[in-house]
């Protein structure tokens, strides 16, 4: 049986659109692991290297599927939800 890949969400903690991407997660009570990567070298380059270079906040990373920014729409289809 293979695990469920966990939920990353690259963030920063002053980023609206974050605090909005993690309450819609909650409210649906997805797990989640928030990182922010003004805090963590190594996340920050990881979350640029998903976006070609450039840093974007939220990023979501689950196994080997991203989604850039917050749209509930994707995220739902990431997630498996629809």
């Amino acid at each position: 049986m293979s695990e469920t890949p966990e939920l990353i969400v690259y963030c920063r903690r002053w980023c609206g659109d974050c605090h909005r991407a993690l309450g819609w997660l909650d409210e649906h009570n997805i797990a989640y692991t928030m990182i922010d990567v003004e805090a963590d070298d190594v996340a920050r380059d990881r979350a640029a290297g998903i976006n070609g270079g450039a840093l974007h906040t939220p990023t979501f990373e689950l196994g080997n599927e991203t989604c850039v920014d917050f749209r509930p729409d994707r995220l739902s289809e990431l997630l498996g939800l629809q």
